[in-house]
């Protein structure tokens, strides 16, 4: 009975202990960006962990990640004093791949993180690229007689374009490399916190898998995007479908061909983009 006791209270004891370590525990939140490598050679993915519930980030430092690649740990990383670490990976086929990649926490007694999910893009040069703006892919909703309160968690992501993810996947499947383009704050319907529920909504509609490219509001910040891929050797940017004029114009700064859906209002329709009514036009437009 002696004993009994004895452990019970040790059991107790040690209950407590790790409910208190864990309730030491700092909270982070981890995310990786996408990547785009040449095929047969090596990519290079950026994971950052911060410090959760603060206004400015705060990265963490001396905590150890693994990057997983279809399931497997291919690479382990240290993040540095500003929370970042480094990933080298070389893909061992060749050809055109879009990879699912995976980076997380390797469990400590400091830090506790969620695992986040981006995406690896193996392409080759010469397959053409399609610059997608996420607002041609968005439906307007119909503006409510009585206006509604703003849903609260991530709610209210808007509904996709009929059509838009068959089409688009037709145009990527043997000819096309997509890539996203979101511009935070500026999309005409719906809010996305993060680029983890971008590349989430776009899984969930059935979009083809891409690169997703963030970019702050303005055309200037578009341009210098445009002009970062290029200086990486990504001549192969072709075509954009978009649904804004500043998209349209940046585009044809580049040179690039422009297909806008729906069709816009008289006088908004920058010179030399073509227009599609819906999705099922664009394919004859490009």
């Amino acid at each position: 009975m002696l004993v009994l006791l004895a452990g019970s209270a040790f059991l107790r004891f040690v209950i407590t202990v790790d409910e208190v370590r864990a309730a030491d525990k700092i909270d982070g939140v981890l995310s990786v960006s996408d990547a785009l490598a040449v095929s047969g050679e090596t990519a290079r993915i950026e994971a950052k962990l911060v410090r959760s519930g603060l206004l400015s980030e705060a990265g963490l430092g001396g905590e150890k990640l693994e990057f997983l690649v279809e399931g497997k740990v291919v690479a382990t990383a240290m993040t540095g004093g500003d929370g970042r670490a480094f990933f080298e990976y070389r893909h061992p086929r060749k050809g055109n791949h879009t990879l699912t990649v995976t980076v997380r926490l390797v469990p400590n007694p400091r830090v506790t993180a969620s695992a986040a999910t981006g995406t690896l893009a193996v392409w080759e040069r010469r397959r053409p690229i399609l610059v997608v703006e996420l607002a041609a892919l968005f439906e307007e909703p119909e503006a409510p007689l009585v206006p509604l309160p703003l849903e609260i968690g991530g709610q209210g992501h808007p509904a996709p374009v009929p059509d838009a993810a068959d089409e688009l996947t037709r145009l990527t499947k043997f000819y096309y490399n997509p890539i996203y383009l979101a511009w935070p704050g500026k999309e005409p319907s719906g809010s996305f916190d993060s680029t983890d529920e971008i590349r989430a909504w776009l899984r969930d509609h059935k979009f083809p898998a891409g690169v997703i490219l963030t970019v702050r509001p303005g055309q200037e910040a578009l341009n210098a995007a445009l002009d970062a891929l290029k200086a990486q050797g990504w001549t192969s940017l072709k075509s954009g479908v978009g649904r804004t004029r500043g998209f349209a114009e940046v585009l044809l700064d580049h040179r690039l061909e422009v297909v806008i859906v729906p069709e816009p209002r008289r006088g908004e329709l920058p010179r030399k983009a073509k227009t599609a009514k819906d999705w099922k036009e664009v394919r004859k437009k490009l």
